[in-house]
């Protein structure tokens, strides 16, 4: 069965809280600081987006194969962003959207 790997980063932001993860709209399970978690899928296309409280993720489209695996990194604005307290101010009201960051690797 194809398999979606998603790790999310170990980072000081949002360590307390677990990101929940949805694959077609639908949640399948959450992320704790640090972790990484397999999700099993029926072949085929595929949505995938991480949400906390208000911050979402952008949206992956992944098509999966019969025994096809994609892993992913899951990060939030913080390990990108050297801008600390303004940048945190921008992503939690005008870029909610981009609060999180779901890339394949």
């Amino acid at each position: 069965m194809p398999q979606i790997e998603i790790t999310r980063s170990s980072e000081y932001a949002n360590r307390l809280r677990d990101i929940k993860i949805f694959i077609d709209d639908q949640h399948v399970g959450s992320l704790a600081n640090g972790k990484t978690a397999v999700f099993e899928v029926p072949e085929g296309n595929h949505t995938i987006q991480a949400k906390i409280d208000w911050g979402r993720s952008n949206i992956i489209e992944v098509n999966l194969e019969e025994n096809g695996k994609k892993a992913f990194r899951l990060t939030s604005f913080a390990k990108h962003n050297p801008l600390g307290t303004l940048a945190a101010i921008y992503y939690t009201t005008i870029a909610s959207d981009r609060y999180l960051r779901l890339e394949a690797y």
